[in-house]
């Protein structure tokens, strides 16, 4: 999936240009039944809009990356998202939240079709689980002890109280939790080396195949081929 960016140049946030060295990765959900990040992104690209500012929206056909998050190694605008220490130190990106949810008390919520309500947030959770697999590795991340969501970061001490994403997995029945998502992300970055580390050897396959019909000796095309790998 192409992660589409659409930053909220107007908000106070994205105009007050702090950045921080990136230390984790935050999980949020947004709290409303809205499904669509477009909404949100009108929202709060707003010069009055100054109680929040996250990286990014995840929809179930798109993630929309809302502040600077992605262009360098190590680095981040700085957001408004998690509360507390967690601004300084992670990226924090929610996922919309099905049209079929109304939320009753706190995190708790009804469902009038739970079927599809299950079937978005599968897709929303596996959205976030590509672009967090990029984000760890652009930012040498361990996936496994650098996510966190809102929820677990309020537990750590360094954001505010609140209950997301955990409360929908929960809600919905859904045999899911954060474990299972950092597993995820994880693997899809496991799967991601696997799939480089073909092509390049794709690559170097055709190289020494072109330079051994070219009637170039052994010698000559090997130590070629032994350059191409030095500058991969």
């Amino acid at each position: 999936m192409e992660f589409e960016k659409r930053y909220l140049t107007k908000n106070p946030c994205y105009k007050s240009g702090r950045t921080i060295t990136v230390k984790g990765l935050m999980l949020h959900s947004v709290g409303c039944p809205q499904p669509n990040p477009e909404v949100f992104v009108r929202n709060w690209n707003k010069e009055s809009y100054d109680s929040a500012c996250v990286h990014g929206f995840i929809g179930e056909d798109a993630v929309l990356l809302t502040l600077p998050c992605n262009e360098t190694a190590g680095k981040a605008m700085r957001g408004w998202h998690g509360g507390g220490k967690s601004n300084n130190t992670h990226i924090g990106v929610e996922m919309c939240e099905p049209s079929c949810i109304k939320y009753t008390s706190g995190a708790n919520f009804t469902c009038s079709d739970k079927a599809k309500a299950v079937a978005f947030v599968k897709k929303t959770t596996a959205n976030a689980v590509e672009l967090f697999a990029e984000l760890c590795t652009l930012h040498g991340l361990d996936p496994l002890t650098d996510i966190v969501s809102h929820a677990e970061g309020h537990a750590l001490g360094i954001a505010s109280n609140h209950g997301d994403p955990d409360h929908l997995w929960a809600q919905l029945d859904m045999d899911y939790n954060m474990d299972s998502f950092r597993r995820d992300v994880a693997k899809r970055m496991k799967k991601e080396d696997e799939n480089v580390a073909d092509i390049n050897i794709t690559e170097l396959r055709d190289k020494l195949t072109s330079c051994a019909n070219s009637g170039d000796t052994p010698r000559d095309w090997s130590e070629e081929a032994v350059e191409y790998c030095k500058r991969k």
